[in-house]
């Protein structure tokens, strides 16, 4: 049987190809703000297979959020991201090796996103994904953090970001 998960991250994995060339139409100052990350993805499943064998231990701390289901099993996808916010890497917390290196380069995450199947689904699933986020995002029902690693200038700029979110909201 092959865990729901797997599903998911292949939807996933085949929407960053049309993430990248949609890139153009995420806000600049998101886009600084999503830019030369490494990106930890944990979804919490509806109803999946515990994810967690393969890869290093997972030592990230989630946030509790309404988005955490009852299984509180949660699939983690790691992102590698460019200096225009393009994914230039993307795959499984599993690929990543004992040392936490990624095809022979470091991965140390930066960016923390945590949310739930349904609202992942409904971001695919969306002919605009953009107002989906929005709204998950203000509901609470997705979580950007920066992680231990992450830059000062990544922890500002995710400090403030709930108020570039709520600017973009009102001008767009």
């Amino acid at each position: 049987m092959i865990p729901a998960s797997a599903d998911l991250f292949d939807d996933m994995n085949a929407a960053v190809p049309e993430y990248n060339e949609k890139i153009d139409q995420v806000p600049g100052t998101l886009r600084g703000i999503l830019a030369d990350q490494h990106v930890v993805l944990a979804v919490y499943m509806n109803n999946a297979e515990d994810e967690t064998t393969g890869g290093p231990e997972f030592d990230v701390a989630l946030s509790p959020g309404p988005y955490v289901t009852e299984s509180g099993v949660t699939m983690k996808v790691v992102a590698i991201t460019d200096s225009d916010a393009s994914a230039v890497d993307f795959g499984r917390w599993s690929e990543l090796d004992a040392e936490y290196n990624w095809d022979g380069v470091p991965f140390a995450e930066t960016i923390i996103v945590t949310t739930n199947e349904d609202t992942a689904r409904a971001l695919l699933d969306s002919e605009s994904p953009g107002e989906v986020f929005l709204e998950a995002y203000d509901n609470g029902l997705i979580t950007i953090e920066s992680a231990e690693d992450a830059s000062i200038t990544t922890k500002i700029y995710l400090a403030i970001m709930p108020l570039v979110m709520k600017l973009y909201a009102l001008v767009g």
